[in-house]
């Protein structure tokens, strides 16, 4: 898989000092493993890269996202009934946030990638969530939202559980984990 970012005229790419540069040769453009490589690159440099988003170049033009085909990203859409059945039954009717159990006539369907950050409509970026998370997490990458829930969790309970030992011993075990995380 050979991702790229471009915006259907130019793509990204690094200088010889490693300064983000937009070139018009995809054989210069910066390969990213992934999808959410190409999403941290946006999030580093968001005013280089205004108005790109990633493209595997190793699709056929036949399977890519018809959005993508355009070279725009992807629209909201209302989902069928078929296509709300599949999204459901890929997390076997659980929010792939919190792991909740969600009713099939309350869930949310769910944007991995968000859509205002180049993501498809695309069954693979479809996920169901419960209303409380999908409110949460609006447009934000995943990393964004873990990131910003851990916080909360970790704000939260040192201001309950700030005096007791237990608490400081988990909260250090839990804060490395995260700065582990973060740096992956």
């Amino acid at each position: 898989m050979a991702i790229v970012l471009t915006n259907g005229d130019s793509y990204i790419a690094h200088s010889s000092t490693g300064a983000v540069i937009k070139v018009q040769d995809r054989e210069k453009a910066q390969d990213f493993r992934t999808a959410e490589r190409a999403g941290r690159q946006k999030r580093k440099t968001p005013v280089k890269c205004a108005g790109f988003y990633w493209m595997d170049t190793d699709m056929d033009i036949e399977e890519m996202d018809p959005d993508a085909q355009k070279g725009a990203p992807a629209k909201r859409k209302k989902f069928s009934a078929k296509d709300r059945l599949a999204v459901y039954r890929k997390t076997e009717g659980h929010c792939y946030l919190c792991g909740e159990f969600v009713d099939f006539d309350s869930f949310e369907v769910e944007h991995h990638m968000p859509i205002s950050k180049g993501g498809t409509n695309g069954l693979d970026n479809l996920y169901c969530a419960c209303h409380c998370c999908n409110s949460i997490k609006q447009d934000i990458y995943p990393e964004e939202f873990m990131g910003k829930i851990s916080q909360i969790f970790l704000y939260q309970m040192q201001k309950g559980y700030g005096g007791s030992l237990g608490w400081k011993v988990a909260h250090r075990l839990l804060a490395a984990m995260l700065d582990r995380k973060r740096e992956e």
